[in-house]
C-alpha cells in the first residue's frame, strides 16, 4: 500500500495569519489552541504554548514554555488563541483537495501535549511541539503521472506539494509502504525555505529508509530516548542491532509497533474521511463590512477554496448560494424593530443559478460579482458562508498534441453564467429546432440548462424529418418584408405548404396556401413567400 503523508508544521500559525487580520507576517508568535470560550484577554502568564512560529523559535521559544516564560526571553511576543474546530476544517479542506491524486484520504489532528497520536506518534520528541498530517492512499496512481512507478511517484508528489503551496502552507512530503512510516520521513525531512523538501521511498526499501534516523524520530516517550541515547544508541540502524528480547521489555506494550517501524513493516490501516455531501466554506469577519467591495473581496476568498474542494472531487456546480450573516444590532436599529429575531431573519441570501456548470474560482467569481454589485445589505455582514447545493459530473477530455483546445468551449460557460446573473435566467438561453413547418415557428428559445426541458425528451432521442435537402435560410426575419412581385426573380421554387396544421384555424376560416422561393431581392438572395390565393410576395428571410 503506497501512502503519501503530508506533513503540515505550521498549520496552526498559517490558520492564525489567514484568520486575525492584526498579525502581521513576520512577528515572533505563539500561539495556545483551546476552545471558547477562552479568549486573549483571559490568559494567563502560567498557561502553556502549544505551538510557537519559526520566528519565536529562532529566538529561543519553545513550545509548552508558560506565557511568562516565552516573554521573559522575547518580550514583544504575540500571543493568540485558535480554536481546534478551526484547525480540523483546515485539515479537512486539504484531505479534500488531496482526494484529486488518490481515492482515500486520512488526517490526525495533533492534540496538545499529547504523547501519542492515533497512530502512535509521539508529540513530546517533535521539534515543533506539535505537528498535523494528511495522508493520501495512492496504490497505482504513478502511471497517470510519468512513465514508471519512481517518476511517476515524484511527479505526483511534486504536483501535490505545488496544490498544498496554493492553500497557502507550508509542507514536506513522503511516499512509502504504510501512513506511519511516511508521516515519520516526513517530518524528518529538513524545511527549506526556498521549496518544500518531498521524498519518494521504492517499495520494499522502508527499512533503509529507516536505519538513518535518529531514534527521537519513533514514537518513543522522552524517558525512553533518553534512555537509549545513556546507552550509546542514537539512530535506528544501531536500535535495531539490540535484542529483541530485551528490547521488547523495555519498550512494553509499544515494543510490536517499534520493532515492525524499524523493520520497514507498516501495515496501519487509514481510517477514511468522507467529505459532506454539500461543499461549503464559510469566513467569520472581525468587523462587519457594508460596501459590496469589500464583500466582492470576501467572496474571491470563498470561491478560491470552493473551486479547491471541487477540484479534489472532480465535480461542477450548477448553482451557489451565499449565505451573508447580518449584525443583529444593527439590524434591529435600521429596520427599528426592538424584539428577538429568528436566526433565518438575521441572514440574507444570495443565490445564483448556473445555465452552464462552473467550477474554476475565477468563473465562479466572475458569475457572483454582478449579483453582488446589485446587492443592497440590510445591515453589515458579520459571516459569509458560500455552499454549492447542486453538484454535477465535470466532463473530461483527453489534450491533443495535434489540435489546439477551443477556447469557445472554455468561455462560454462562463460568459453563459454572467449574462445570467446580469439579465437573469430566464432571457439566456440558445435556439432549438421547432417541431413544426411554420416557419414563424421553425427556432425556438430554450433557457440554457432548463430542467423542464430536459425532463420532457424521451430517453431516445426522435429523429427529425422536418429537414430537408432544400436550401435553408441563415438569417429570418422577425416580420415579413412585402415587396412588389416584379421585383421578385424567382430562381428556384423550394417548397409548397398547404393546409399545415389547418386544426388551428376556425371552421370555415380559409387556410393558407404558400409557395417558398429562392430568388433575387434587391441584388441579395431572399427566401420569398408567395400567396397562391393573393399572389402577394414577402421576404421572410436571406441567404448568406
Amino acid at each position: 500500500m503506497r501512502i503519501c503523508a503530508i506533513e503540515l508544521p505550521e498549520l496552526r500559525v498559517e490558520v492564525l495569519r489567514a484568520t486575525a487580520s492584526d498579525v502581521p507576517d513576520h512577528v515572533p508568535l505563539g500561539i495556545v489552541v483551546a476552545p471558547a470560550p477562552l479568549t486573549e484577554s483571559k490568559l494567563l502568564g502560567n498557561m502553556r504554548l502549544d505551538v510557537v512560529s519559526h520566528e519565536a523559535r529562532s529566538l529561543g521559544v519553545r513550545p509548552g514554555q508558560t506565557i511568562a516564560q516565552a516573554r521573559a526571553r522575547v518580550p514583544d511576543l504575540l500571543v493568540r488563541v485558535v480554536r481546534p474546530e478551526a484547525v480540523k476544517g483546515e485539515l479537512a479542506r486539504i484531505a479534500e483537495v488531496a482526494l484529486a491524486f488518490g481515492a482515500t484520504v486520512a488526517f490526525d489532528v495533533a492534540s496538545p501535549g499529547a504523547l501519542a497520536s492515533a497512530f502512535e506518534r509521539a508529540s513530546a520528541s517533535n521539534a515543533f511541539g506539535m505537528s498535523d498530517v494528511v495522508w493520501v492512499d495512492v496504490t497505482g496512481c504513478a502511471h497517470l503521472h510519468g512513465p514508471d512507478q519512481q517518476s511517476g511517484e515524484t511527479m505526483l508528489a511534486t504536483r501535490l506539494e505545488g496544490v498544498i503551496a496554493d492553500l497557502g502552507h507550508v509542507c514536506s512530503i513522503a511516499i512509502a509502504d504504510g501512513p506511519r512510516i511516511a508521516a515519520i520521513l516526513a517530518r524528518s525531512l529538513p524545511m527549506d525555505d526556498v521549496r518544500c523538501p518531498v521524498v519518494v521511498i521504492p517499495p520494499g526499501k522502508n527499512a533503509g529508509a529507516m536505519s538513518g534516523l535518529g531514534i527521537d524520530a519513533l514514537p518513543l516517550p522522552d524517558e525512553d530516548v533518553r534512555w537509549l541515547v545513556k546507552i550509546g544508541v542514537r539512530t535506528v540502524a544501531e536500535l535495531s542491532l539490540l535484542p529483541r528480547s530485551a528490547l521488547a521489555t523495555r519498550l512494553g506494550p509499544r515494543a510490536p509497533v517499534i520493532l515492525s517501524l524499524i523493520e520497514g513493516d507498516d501495515r496501519a490501516p487509514l481510517a477514511p474521511y468522507v467529505p459532506p455531501e454539500i461543499p461549503e466554506e464559510e469566513v467569520t469577519l472581525e468587523y462587519g463590512i457594508e460596501g459590496t467591495e469589500a464583500l466582492v473581496f470576501v467572496a474571491k476568498t470563498l470561491t478560491d477554496r470552493l473551486a479547491s474542494r471541487l477540484a479534489g472531487r472532480a465535480v461542477a456546480t450548477s448553482r451557489i448560494d451565499l449565505v451573508l450573516g447580518l449584525d443583529a444590532a444593527m439590524l434591529r436599529e435600521a429596520e427599528g424593530d426592538s424584539g428577538e429575531r429568528d436566526s433565518g431573519d438575521r441572514e440574507q441570501v444570495v443565490s445564483l443559478e448556473l445555465p452552464a456548470p462552473l467550477s474554476s474560482a475565477s468563473d465562479l467569481l466572475a458569475a457572483l460579482r454582478p449579483k453582488l454589485e446589485r446587492l443592497v445589505l440590510r445591515a453589515p455582514v458579520l459571516t459569509a458562508k458560500l455552499r454549492a447545493p447542486a453538484l454535477v459530473r465535470k466532463p473530461q477530455s483527453a489534450l491533443s498534441l495535434f489540435e489546439a483546445t477551443p477556447k469557445a468551449a472554455r468561455a462560454l460557460p462562463r460568459l453563459v453564467a454572467e449574462l445570467a446573473a446580469d439579465l437573469g435566467p430566464q432571457a439566456v438561453g440558445k435556439l432549438a429546432l421547432g417541431d413544426s413547418w411554420l416557419p414563424e415557428e421553425r427556432s425556438r428559445f430554450v433557457r440554457m440548462g432548463d430542467p423542464t426541458v430536459k425532463s420532457s425528451q424521451p430517453a431516445q432521442r426522435k429523429r427529425r424529418h422536418l429537414l430537408s435537402s432544400i436550401p435553408e435560410p441563415t438569417r429570418v426575419l422577425p416580420e415579413p418584408l412585402p415587396v412588389p412581385r416584379d421585383s421578385v426573380k424567382i430562381v428556384r421554387r423550394l417548397t409548397r405548404l398547404e393546409s399545415v396544421e389547418w386544426w388551428r384555424h376556425v371552421p370555415g376560416e380559409r387556410v393558407p396556401s404558400v409557395d417558398f422561393v429562392y430568388a433575387w431581392v434587391l441584388e441579395s438572395p431572399a427566401w420569398v413567400e408567395i400567396d397562391r390565393s393573393s399572389g402577394a410576395t414577402r421576404v421572410r428571410g436571406w441567404f448568406d
